[in-house]
């Protein structure tokens, strides 16, 4: 029994102390809060009054001005003064303003002056101590607003001397002719009057009128002014109140506004507001203190008693229950509390060594490699670990006792030591990491490891949590190859390509050597790609970049950056003719025919844009936009060849650029005009027909021709409204001829391989036949053998037949230079052929040529299409086509394209020697 009353003993003094502690500190807190609170109260209503005393002093402040300006103006409009004006009379006029001030209020004006105009000081009855010239001069009373209080402050000895003056005009009542001004002037310094206003506004026996920090007036009071202490002048500058010892100080400001920010009023009176409130609590605070401290003992002793007998039991309790590992029961007290805590503590114990049980159970049959060491030994291992790590269960023994690092590859030892060390000296160490663990038969096992401390038998240990994550290592590896390498070819991709570029530019620019950019596109890949499948084109793909690869061999980065596109990295480019020489060995190797698919042998060459770092620029975007438009320039060329960046380059895409702006601009403003050239029939010699040219006449850059600007427009699109244009343009052209009673048989239109991919084309040709009523027998659309084998948008078979089902003819321009056969016209809609200008041009001389013609002229007859021939230059030409049998005829020789104007005069003129010639026959 001992024993516990020491203890309880000591529980009793550290309770009485820690409550008791507590207790008073948080009373004495309310106490000090309730002693500010009203410290804050009184605080409040002292700031009210002052705010109160405030609004007097404006008032007694406004009232003083009003009569006094009340005055001044009665004064103003007295006759005796308007006749001493008008009457120059300065005795008179001086006798008036005396007088005025043997009156009460007139006696309270410092300065009172008359001014006429060019006679300042005409009549001055000042009666101040200071010259008038000192407070009010004359070109300060000149810029004195008619009626309106100004404010000066004037230093005078050190010493502020604050004046208010206005300023009224005397005017002749009969035409309001000003006659002069009168001038008031009021200073504040000393004024008595002002003075005992405030202070019996103010209730107050003790007021300062205060200019800058100095006093100029004041009325009662003990102190002279300049002895009012420095604490109150420096405290009343931070608030409008001020309670020191048993007085009250109020500041006010005078007026408002800037100009009189510097000018307040104090008043001083007996203050029993902070002596009250501080009385009040110095008589409570003793009471006070004696309930704290009874209170404090009182609780502490009752909490003593009533609980120190049932927790001296639940920590014997506490006791028995860790040393004992049998089931002990809990013996329930008095308070229910711990009653409840002790059944818990039983309850929790037993379930602790349930958990403890279950726990190693699950340990043993986790999927996870479990391993609990200390030490650096191991102290077991679980099923899982070893079979992770290829160990049979009969290995057992032999894995405990070793020591940990052992189950892990060599190149993670220092690692993993570094974490044991940092783990003993209680410094932070990494609880999840990554690692390579190493299996019985040697092969390294990638493993996810969690660490943590533990128990093990009564001592420290670290339980460790091994997962298998070889797997996701695998998958890992594969995402990153996904994301940075070509599937097909397993060159690097996009991605990858130009994060090398920018690492390979880092090392040029700091060890000063040259980076050589290439970009390759394959030549006529999507005519192999449409003709043999995408197998093969695929395989094309791969075989290209193994031979890239070859070429180049480990001199640097090959990567594809889709289609057909490949781009080459030479980071420890030396010269020019270096890099040339292994752009052309790549375009050897290319140049090599593939045997694909089922045998087809295939020939496949290449373009290649070379940029070079530093010389070309510097900077990663620029680089690849410079290889990119090389590249295109060599394509440009005919292909299977290579081009270095030039200036050059920049400025034709500059150009380009620039015209396509032009362009757009042209087709909005309808800038754009047709030109017609004649199509003559030679056997009649009638005109047949003719062909619309689109012409451009910049109104900056002046004549543009087709060929600079119609690649611009195919590139951009632009095409299509420009298509339209032309289109619309023609039709009503060929109306506007019929209605002048001009015969035009048909209208020819040159249409694009872009125009025809627009879906709303055949609403176009139908929609423009409507709008201008052209018979749609009279146009025909030229196209060219690209329409009919572009199969990106539509079936090109069936867009020339919806063309002809509207009753337009189709033309095929440029025959004979690509690749249409007999099988492909009989298979397309085509009512015309026209034979290309190369064919014609040497028509007298070559006898091929003659052939060639002849041929086509064969060819047609047999299909029943008709023939134009173009290009037609020589009369020679023309008579060699018609005994070709070609009668159709269009070129130079004939007529040149002309203006609209200029085209209905050839048809009316060819119209009239056609009928002279009828007639004459």
């Amino acid at each position: 029994m001992t024993k516990p009353q020491v203890r309880a003993f000591s529980y009793t003094r550290f309770v009485l102390g820690l409550f008791a502690a507590a207790l008073f500190i948080t009373s004495a807190l309310l106490f000090w809060i309730s002693y500010i609170g009203s410290l804050s109260i009184a605080d409040r209503e002292v700031e009210r009054f002052a705010r109160s005393e405030e609004a007097l002093v404006r008032l007694v402040f406004e009232q003083r001005l009003s009569q006094l300006d009340a005055f001044l103006r009665t004064l103003a409009v007295e006759n005796q003064l308007r006749d001493a004006l008008e009457a120059d009379d300065l005795a008179a006029a001086t006798d008036v303003l005396e007088r005025a001030t043997l009156r009460r209020m007139g006696s309270q004006f410092e300065i009172l002056v008359v001014d006429r105009h060019g006679a300042p000081d005409w009549a001055n009855a000042s009666y101040s101590i200071f010259r008038t010239d000192e407070l009010l001069p004359a070109d300060f009373r000149q810029r004195l607003a008619d009626g309106i209080w100004q404010f000066r402050i004037v230093q005078r000895d050190g010493q502020p001397i604050l004046l208010a003056a206005v300023a009224l005009p005397v005017v002749r009542p009969e035409d309001g002719r000003a006659l002069g001004r009168i001038v008031g002037g009021y200073v504040f310094n000393d004024s008595l009057p002002f003075m005992a206003a405030l202070a019996r506004a103010l209730d107050s026996s003790d007021v300062m009128l205060i200019q800058d920090g100095t006093v100029i007036a004041r009325i009662g009071g003990d102190d002279e002014a300049e002895n009012l202490p420095e604490t109150v002048r420096r405290d009343l500058a931070r608030s409008n109140h001020l309670i020191q010892g048993d007085r009250l100080y109020v500041r006010s400001r005078l007026a408002a506004g800037d100009a009189m920010s510097a000018t307040h009023v104090i008043s001083v009176r007996p203050s029993e507001t902070l002596k009250n409130v501080q009385a009040t609590y110095r008589d409570l605070f003793a009471p006070f203190l004696l309930y704290v401290v009874a209170g404090s003992l009182v609780a502490a002793f009752t909490l003593h008693r009533v609980t120190m007998p049932a927790l001296s039991r639940l920590v014997s309790y506490a006791q028995k229950i860790r040393n004992d590992t049998t089931d002990v029961a809990y013996d329930p007290g008095r308070i229910k509390e711990f009653n409840a805590l002790g059944t818990a503590l039983q309850d929790a114990f037993t379930e602790l060594r349930d958990t403890d049980a279950q726990f190693r159970a699950l340990i043993d049959g986790s999927l996870h490699g479990v391993s609990i060491h200390a030490n650096d030994r191991i102290l077991y291992v679980n099923d899982a670990l070893l079979k992770i790590l290829g160990y049979d269960r009969t290995d057992h023994a032999t894995v405990i006792g070793m020591r940990v690092v052992d189950l892990f590859a060599p190149e993670e030892h220092e690692r993993l030591n570094f974490y044991t060390r940092a783990r003993s000296a209680g410094t932070s160490a990494q609880n999840v990491y990554e690692a390579r663990a190493i299996g019985k038969d040697g092969q390294r096992v990638w493993v996810e490891i969690y660490v943590r401390e533990t128990r093990w038998n009564g001592s420290d240990a670290f339980y460790i949590t091994i997962a298998d994550i070889s797997e996701r290592k695998r998958q890992e590896e594969l995402i990153v190859r996904q994301a940075n390498y070509d599937a097909l070819t397993g060159l690097p991709n996009r991605h990858l390509f130009r994060d090398r570029l920018i690492q390979d530019l880092a090392r040029a620019e700091w060890d000063h050597h040259q980076v050589a950019l290439l970009f390759l596109d394959l030549d006529r890949f999507k005519n192999i790609n449409d003709t043999l499948g995408h197998s093969t084109g695929d395989e094309l793909i791969v075989a290209a970049a193994k031979r890239i690869s070859q070429a180049l061999g480990d001199r640097g980065t090959v990567a594809r950056l889709g289609g057909d596109e490949f781009a080459m990295i030479l980071p420890e480019a030396g010269s020019l003719l270096e890099i040339e020489e292994a752009a052309t060995r790549v375009l050897e190797e290319l140049a090599r025919p593939l045997v694909v698919g089922d045998g087809t042998e295939v020939f496949s060459t290449a373009s290649i844009g070379i940029t070079v770092f530093p010389a070309d620029g510097l900077e990663v975007e620029m680089l690849l936009r410079q290889a990119d438009t090389a590249m295109y320039h060599a394509k440009a060329d005919g292909g299977n060849a290579t081009r270095f960046f030039s200036a050059h380059m920049n400025e034709q895409a500059a150009q380009a650029m620039e015209t396509e702006h032009a362009l757009r601009r042209a087709l909005e403003r309808r800038e754009l005009h047709l030109n017609f050239q004649p199509i003559i029939d030679r056997k009649g010699n009638t005109v047949a027909g003719c062909e619309a040219l689109v012409r451009w006449t910049d109104p900056v850059r002046g004549p543009i021709a087709p060929r600079d600007f119609i690649p611009v427009a195919e590139a951009t699109g632009l095409i299509v409204p420009l298509g339209a244009f032309v289109l619309e343009e023609a039709c009503r052209f060929v109306q506007d001829c019929l209605g002048e009673d001009i015969d035009l048989p048909m209208i020819s239109v040159n249409v694009s391989a872009r125009q025809c991919r627009d879906e709303r084309f055949i609403e176009l040709v139908r929609d423009t036949l409507s709008t201008t009523g052209l018979d749609p027998a009279r146009l025909h659309l030229e196209i060219t053998e690209s329409v009919m084998f572009d199969e990106t948008a539509s079936d090109p078979v069936a867009l020339l037949q919806a063309i002809r089902a509207l009753g337009v003819k189709l033309s095929l321009d440029d025959f004979g230079t690509g690749y249409s056969s007999l099988s492909n016209l009989r298979r397309f809609p085509i009512d015309i052929l026209k034979i290309d200008r190369s064919f014609v041009r040497d028509l007298e001389e070559d006898a091929e040529a003659r052939s060639l013609a002849q041929a086509i002229v064969g060819m047609a007859d047999s299909l029943g299409l008709e023939v134009i021939a173009e290009g037609a230059e020589t009369s020679g030409q023309c008579d060699v086509l018609l005994n070709l049998g070609c009668h159709l005829i269009q070129g130079f020789h004939l007529g040149r394209p002309m203006t609209a104007d200029a085209f209905r005069g050839f048809l009316r003129n060819h119209a009239t020697a056609s009928s002279t010639h009828t007639r004459s026959a």
